[in-house]
């Protein structure tokens, strides 16, 4: 019996405290001390993998001036061939192996950025995070972990964030897509369908042999990036606080809000049919109530008192009504069995 059956079994028949502790022991519904220390110890694992990762660069940038361009170059490609060394050693999936290419990953970043600050080669941000992210892809490929696609991951999206949303309109990249006529919303949609995709994907390598690689926390990881961006093109359009010739690009505004719309009833008919994970409904729905606000914001002009507290009420009304239809699907889907839910 799961924990969700058995919350229903004691709801049903109104058990003590006592009684409930008792079920609890006897079906292994609450962590025992041996998993609770396996979680600490997992737990540990990752803060020293990051502190050791930190602590080299830190090491290298608190020592700058002792070390010379040599030294400092020296130390970090040491530091990422003894990582390659030891996944070559102990590959993945031993765990071994996998840590030591998330720790390569983090020294590849710290080797370009010393690089760009020593040789001043001009490139702007987002580039150095491409690069990064192309870098270290057979560094994901290879690790078949979470942890390590996660990071990749984040890196990726640190440069397409950068790209479509930070550079300014004198940006050489600006005056290229100029013809094309896009603006800031078309561009921020970019990163949204990427990891949607990416998302998508993912969930279809969950029914392969390397499933491990594709754990359900990064497939929310991605699904709420992909939302996060999809929100913030969608936004300004339902704002109405989008620059350039409104009229120009009142098609290409209204096809951002078209495709994000057919995304998002992709994602909740998908959620729906599989019945397992009730988080993509979530992130939708404080999604649209963001949008929905913006647009009745911008309708209502905000010019007294009065329609601000109609904003209010409106959000109030669209978080209860949310709020109440997530949590009873979450009750419906957790009470299926396990072959009433889609894989």
């Amino acid at each position: 019996m799961d924990r969700p059956a058995l919350d229903q079994f004691a709801a049903a028949h109104r058990l003590d405290p006592a009684a409930v502790e008792a079920a609890l022991g006897f079906t292994g519904a609450q962590p025992t001390a041996t998993e609770w220390r396996a979680f600490a110890a997992r737990l540990l694992h990752a803060a020293g993998l990051g502190a050791l990762g930190a602590g080299l660069l830190f090491f290298v940038a608190a020592n700058w001036q002792a070390w010379g361009m040599m030294g400092r170059f020296a130390l970090l490609q040491a530091g990422l061939l003894l990582c390659v060394g030891i996944a070559l050693w102990r590959p993945p999936p031993q765990r071994l192996g996998a840590a030591a290419l998330l720790l390569a990953t983090l020294f590849t970043g710290g080797l370009l950025a010393l690089f760009g600050q020593s040789y001043q080669t001009g490139a702007d941000l987002h580039e150095l995070f491409f690069t990064w992210a192309l870098l270290t892809l057979p560094f994901a490929i290879a690790a078949l972990s979470g942890a390590v696609w996660a990071l990749w991951w984040t890196v990726l999206n640190a440069g397409l964030a950068l790209l479509c949303g930070w550079l300014g309109t004198d940006h050489m990249f600006w005056r290229f897509i100029a013809g094309w006529g896009w603006g800031r919303p078309a561009l921020m949609m970019l990163p949204c369908l990427v990891n949607l995709a990416a998302a998508g994907g993912f969930l279809a390598l969950r029914r392969t042999r390397v499933a491990e690689a594709a754990p359900p926390w990064l497939l929310r990881y991605l699904a709420t990036l992909g939302v996060a961006f999809g929100t913030a093109a969608t936004l300004p359009v339902a704002g109405g606080f989008v620059a350039g010739d409104a009229a120009a690009n009142a098609g290409q505004d209204a096809t951002v809000v078209l495709l994000y719309v057919a995304l998002s009833i992709a994602i909740a008919v998908g959620t729906c049919w599989r019945r397992q994970d009730v988080f993509p409904l979530t992130l939708l729905a404080g999604s649209w109530i963001a949008i929905s606000t913006a647009w009745l914001a911008h309708s209502l002009r905000l010019n007294d008192l009065g329609e601000l507290f109609l904003i209010a009420l409106w959000l109030i009304i669209s978080s209860t009504v949310a709020g109440m239809g997530l949590m009873h699907w979450w009750r419906q889907w957790q009470a299926l069995p396990a072959e009433g839910a889609h894989a």
